[in-house]
């Protein structure tokens, strides 16, 4: 028996659609706040970016996160003011500042990140470890082909 085109891409139509739901789903789940935890979503991704990235310029932090300037500059002031952000001269211009995470800052991502984990660990606690690690695999695979696809788009 043939498969027709036709069937062939309604197929992967749906799943498509059905991977976008999946996505969205985790999406909701990865960005629900942890019992205690008062950082709000953008704090959240701006620490986050810090605690990967490093220190950097608030410009470049926009930048990473995909942020408008004066919307990272909002939310910078409100960490600063927490204690959860440093400024730093910058080595490359004195005239300019480079933000890190202060230790609480590091702490309180830390704790973020964990709670988040422990949510995506409940989930797949019955999954066999074959397909944890096919899941893995294939995330893996399918964040890189995002962030590829996100970067040319940018370029463009």
């Amino acid at each position: 028996m043939q498969v027709s085109a036709e069937s062939t891409d309604s197929s992967r139509a749906a799943s498509v659609n059905s991977l976008m739901h999946a996505v969205l789903s985790v999406g909701r789940l990865m960005r629900q706040r942890g019992r205690g935890e008062t950082l709000d979503t953008g704090s959240f991704w701006l620490l986050k970016s810090l605690a990967a990235s490093g220190p950097q310029r608030l410009t470049d932090l926009a930048t990473c996160t995909d942020l408008d300037v004066s919307t990272v500059s909002r939310h910078v002031a409100q960490l600063h003011s927490a204690g959860l952000i440093e400024r730093t001269p910058d080595p490359a211009d004195g005239r300019a500042q480079r933000l890190e995470l202060s230790p609480a800052g590091m702490a309180r991502i830390d704790a973020a990140l964990s709670s988040r984990r422990a949510r995506l660990e409940k989930c797949l606690e019955s999954w066999d470890p074959g397909d944890l690690e096919e899941l893995d695999r294939l995330l893996t695979r399918f964040a890189a082909d995002v962030e590829a696809l996100t970067q040319t788009m940018e370029k463009a």
